[in-house]
């Protein structure tokens, strides 16, 4: 049976109710609760917030997703072309120092802290760009779990793993994330490897839905981040 660890992203209070929908489509489907990708820097009201810790009480995982989760400076060629291709305005890291990005992620966790909930330790940056980040930055973070576009660092230790992902709002991102989404499932497959499935607020109204509904009643194990990783470390 296929491995598989499914996150929810850029959940934030303007896309809430859409992810409740999609939380009830996955119920139906008995897919295991996902990862859900929570953005800290927004306007959260109190009712929202308990709705969060709620579900987390219910085995959901919680975890960082940036800060404000879009750009306020673009500054460097690369990060111009990312956005310009692949991340739009959301690549929040890419244009801050190395400093930065580290208070960014503290402050994501604080939030949290600060919030009530329970601490999490999982870490996904916005368009999973990490930026000026480097491996001793990672291996002395206080989250557990980072994720990258390439694969997942697991207490410092990488492993590469295949994503797909069903964010296709124009015709040039259906041909290319379908593109992408073939190959990483083949890899999926021949590797051994378990295959990241990410789902957006919108991705349920777009021209890969369909694709989407059928990986997730494929015959599949469906896992969060933390629960792979704690059977990771076995």
């Amino acid at each position: 049976m296929n491995q598989s660890i499914i996150s929810i992203h850029d959940i934030m209070p303007h896309t809430l109710d859409k992810i409740k929908i999609i939380i009830k489509k996955l119920e139906k489907v008995k897919c295991s609760p996902p990862t859900l990708l929570v953005v800290p820097g927004k306007n959260w009201n109190k009712n929202d917030i308990n709705f969060l810790k709620t579900i987390q009480k219910y085995g959901y995982e919680i975890a960082g997703h940036g800060w404000y989760h879009e750009t306020k400076n673009i500054s460097t060629i690369y990060h111009k072309l990312h956005s310009n291709f692949i991340s739009r305005n959301v690549a929040e890291h890419l244009s801050l120092s190395n400093e930065e990005i580290i208070i960014l992620m503290n402050d994501c966790l604080e939030w949290f802290e600060k919030n009530q909930f329970q601490k999490p330790i999982t870490y996904v940056p916005p368009a999973w760009a990490l930026g000026k980040i480097t491996k001793k930055d990672i291996s002395n973070s206080s989250y557990k779990i980072i994720e990258t576009l390439s694969g997942i660092y697991f207490e410092g230790k990488f492993k590469r793993m295949p994503l797909v992902g069903y964010e296709t709002d124009n015709l040039f991102r259906v041909i290319t994330v379908s593109f992408i989404n073939f190959l990483s499932e083949k890899i999926s497959v021949y590797t051994n490897t378990p295959l990241r499935i990410s789902i957006h607020p919108n991705d349920f109204s777009y021209q890969l839905k369909s694709k989407l509904e059928k990986i997730l009643n494929s015959d599949r194990n469906f896992y969060g981040y933390r629960d792979y990783y704690l059977k990771f470390k076995e």
